[in-house]
């Protein structure tokens, strides 16, 4: 893992989407799915879910308001948004914007 992370450019590598095309950085989405999936770990199992405060503000910065409802069926990787008070922590915020109940 940590070899596949050192090689030249590798930040800058894009996911490709099923459809064609080129998708968002393959490191944003890995800090996505460390932020979301971290959330829910926290949502079952019942400690503090607020995760790490600059993995959170760097993943929301990058996808929240980015990923509409409208481009999620084509991926098959996130349902619809769902509500969260704007008051509500990051996490919970973003973990709604990708589908999930808080």
């Amino acid at each position: 893992m940590l070899a596949g992370w050192q090689g030249e450019g590798v930040l800058q590598r894009r996911m490709p989407l099923p459809g064609g095309g080129m998708g968002p950085r393959i490191v944003d989405l890995h800090l996505l799915e460390a932020v979301l999936h971290g959330w829910d770990l926290a949502t079952a199992t019942g400690p503090d879910r607020t995760g790490d405060p600059d993995a959170v503000q760097a993943a929301f910065a990058g996808w929240y308001g980015n990923f509409p409802d409208e481009v999620r069926p084509a991926t098959g990787m996130f349902g619809p948004s769902k509500p969260a008070a704007d008051s509500a922590p990051t996490a919970d915020r973003l973990a709604a914007y990708f589908g999930r109940t808080v």
